[in-house]
């Protein structure tokens, strides 16, 4: 064992500084993101009236403003923190063929796998302390949002000086625990890395669940929420409501990769052109890669569509509703903005990743005569499928829960501008993505050269 742990700093040399830099990129991002959002709902929280005296002004609003912070938070926190788990795999996967290089000198796969969720924990708390730095240097600018009510100050948007160690650990764990399992999908032996040998499992019960979810929304919605409310009080029946929504923004990531791993099969056999036909078998032999590029796109599409329902609001009648009115177009805006950058951090590192995780298979395709544009086009067709996927499933999953909020399809063509104007930013996001890796792809489809 002390033998295998000297080799260790040796063996898990650093290949690249960009593949070394990408994991650290997302928990950074994920350390931020969550410690932002939970300092903002926190500060809507500590805005809260004591008593049950009569209010007016910013006090009677203030309940309706917490509850609005608390569903952005639960829409966003599960993402940053998926993220988090996303930056493990990666920073895992980096590290395959030195692993089996360990097993070699007489490391046990419990060994071997120890050391490798060491260096994922590492990476994670050095991501981690970046994002805290990076919270901390963006709060400022956060205070000076227009929330209709008395603004914020530094102290109220920050967190305790105790909860950012929690936080940092929490993920540095998370990041751990999400290497660990991530090391029963790969075969730790030099044989099993140089076949790059996985194990695909995609079960229609990942759809099962989420149609029952869905199913249960609606009926509670419809049936449940008004016999409830005689009963209950509205904040159980909202917050009821409110898990329903985040379990059904959750499960499409469960859903996604099967329904890519589907598509992708029967694009594979049916393709007119041989680089759909690779990118679609490149989606089939890891469709949970090919959703994970696209993951964070689909949320921002979700939180879009959720944003198009402000337009239905009428104009303001008394000071409570213009303060509910402006607080909910600039929160509403805010969590956009900030789901648009995990879609950006999430994308761009997942993109950059695969070309990486590739570059072995492109050296032999460029061997084997395949041109550099045909491999880009493999790859466009690769990112293509995903993302029309995805968009099909943010567009159905935003549109079931607007209708069954507003009790019919909406008909403000506003809407549906403002939603597609969203659409096509999250495409534009898809294709600064795929160049941003693009010279890489040349780079090691011509070192074979």
């Amino acid at each position: 064992m002390n033998a295998l742990l000297s080799a260790a700093p040796l063996l898990l040399r650093r290949r690249g500084a960009l593949a070394d830099v990408l994991p650290v990129i997302a928990f950074a991002a994920s350390t931020a993101i969550i410690a932002t959002v939970v300092g903002g709902a926190a500060a809507f929280v500590g805005r809260l009236p004591a008593g049950e005296t009569p209010m007016s002004g910013e006090e009677s609003v203030m309940g309706f403003l917490v509850m609005c912070a608390i569903i952005a938070s639960v829409l966003l926190v599960p993402s940053a923190v998926g993220l988090g788990g996303s930056a493990a795999r990666l920073s895992l996967a980096r590290r395959e063929k030195d692993l089996a290089t360990m097993r070699l000198v007489g490391g046990t796969s419990g060994q071997v796998g120890s050391v490798a969720v060491l260096d994922v924990a590492v990476q994670s708390l050095l991501g981690g302390l970046l994002g805290l730095g990076a919270h901390v240097a963006v709060t400022p600018a956060l205070t000076r949002l227009d929330f209709g009510i008395s603004p914020f100050t530094v102290a109220d948007l920050l967190l305790p000086w105790w909860a950012y160690p929690v936080l940092v650990v929490a993920l540095v764990l998370i990041a751990a625990g999400s290497a660990a399992v991530s090391l029963a999908g790969v075969v730790l032996s030099p044989l099993g890395v140089a076949r790059d040998s996985r194990v695909v499992r995609m079960s229609v019960i990942r759809v099962v669940i989420w149609a029952a979810l869905i199913l249960g929304f609606v009926v509670f919605m419809n049936i449940g929420g008004p016999l409830l409310g005689g009963v209950a009080d509205g904040m159980a029946v909202i917050a009821i409501m409110v898990l329903f929504v985040a379990a059904i923004v959750a499960g499409i990531n469960v859903v996604g990769p099967f329904i890519i791993w589907i598509t992708a099969c029967a694009l594979a056999k049916i393709a007119p052109t041989p680089s759909l036909m690779v990118g679609a078998r490149r989606l089939a032999g890891d469709p949970r890669a090919g959703w994970r590029a696209v993951s964070g796109i689909t949320f921002a599409l979700v939180i879009a569509g959720f944003l198009t329902m402000m337009a239905t609001m009428g104009e303001a009648t008394n000071p409570e509703e213009a303060m509910m009115f402006t607080a909910m177009n600039t929160g509403g805006l805010l969590t956009l903005g900030i789901s648009a950058v995990l879609a950006a951090v999430s994308t761009g590192v997942s993109q950059t990743a695969r070309v990486i995780d590739q570059a072995p298979r492109l050296r032999a395709q460029h061997i084997a005569g395949a041109e550099v544009g045909q491999l880009h086009r493999a790859r466009l067709a690769e990112i293509a499928v995903p993302v029309g996927l995805s968009s099909i499933i943010a567009t159905g999953t935003a549109l079931l829960v607007l209708t069954t909020f507003l009790g019919g399809a909406p008909n403000d063509p506003m809407m549906a501008v403002q939603y597609l104007v969203c659409v096509l930013g999250a495409y534009a996001l898809v294709i600064l993505a795929v160049l941003v890796g693009s010279p890489l792809v040349k780079r090691y489809a011509m070192r074979a050269a």
